[in-house]
């Protein structure tokens, strides 16, 4: 198992062999630890093995290790992440989706998970710059606090309902019916869950959910009559489930924090969730 790490910090490669033996329940003498570029002094024969360079700007190192198959303790890349974080008192980013790389995940040393975004240095002179964080980094000083909207929908989340009656590999047209569901229930599974990533969802991202949903029962009407019934199942289940998650208030919230009009509207767009995730620009 591979983990990439980019963290701040002086002197860390040195003070990590011990770190790593304990994390990976491995002794002292199976931790190795190298500069990229030096293959003469390595220990090939460890079980963690962990490669480092040197990089520029608001990040002073690039860590990548390696646990052999030999090793029984695997933390997650996010658990390693903390550990690192912690002992040593630094930041330390790792890969928060592979769509979109500049969006990290960043692990501070008071134990909170945010998310960052790295830019890449455009000459040899240059550094990695942090010019945005979800909340304040002490180590980040002058990254702007903002929200990252294009890592919401990334996040794979479970369709129970839709995958049990209208599985993956269906008919092509029964596909659009699936994607507009998988997503119906996808909201409501936020709703239920926290609003992961980042404990935020934009009250436009909201709204336009809301307009996908709208295309859902002509899209079902599209369907063969023989096809038509679970895809019916599958809606009712989800929308009952919104109804639990959701208070009913003329739409007077989603209106004002997404600056859309809702008139002659269906049901759901008069309701709200419980806690509404957005701020009141709703951006």
């Amino acid at each position: 198992m591979t983990y990439n790490l980019i963290t701040t910090g002086q002197e860390l490669p040195a003070r990590l062999a011990p770190l790593l033996a304990d994390v990976f329940g491995v002794s002292l003498a199976d931790v190795d630890v190298s500069e990229e570029s030096d293959f003469d002094s390595r220990n090939w024969d460890a079980e963690v093995t962990c490669e480092y360079s040197a990089v520029h700007g608001d990040l002073n190192w690039s860590v990548s290790i390696y646990a052999t198959d030999v090793v029984q303790r695997r933390p997650s890349e996010e658990a390693l992440a903390l550990k690192v974080a912690q002992w040593f008192g630094v930041a330390v980013l790792f890969p928060a989706t592979q769509t979109v790389p500049n969006i990290w995940r960043v692990a501070t040393p008071q134990g909170r998970l945010t998310h960052a975004r790295v830019t890449e240095p455009e000459s040899e002179s240059e550094g990695l710059t942090v010019n945005a964080v979800e909340e304040r980094v002490p180590e980040f000083p002058r990254a702007t606090v903002t929200k990252f909207r294009e890592i919401i929908k990334e996040l794979q989340l479970p369709s129970e309902f839709t995958d049990s009656l209208l599985p993956e590999g269906i008919s092509e047209d029964r596909r659009e019916v699936r994607s507009l569901l998988v997503n119906w229930e996808r909201l409501t599974v936020r709703m239920a869950t926290g609003w992961p990533p980042s404990a935020w969802y934009p009250a436009s991202l909201y709204a336009e959910d809301l307009e996908l949903r709208d295309q859902v029962a002509g899209a079902i009407e599209q369907l063969p009559e023989d096809e038509r019934q679970s895809a019916r199942e599958a809606l009712e289940q989800i929308d009952q489930k919104y109804r639990e998650l959701t208070v009913e208030d003329g739409g007077e919230n989603l209106s004002t924090a997404a600056d859309v009009p809702i008139t002659d509207r269906a049901w759901y767009w008069y309701r709200r969730p419980l806690n509404p995730p957005w701020d009141t620009t709703g951006k």
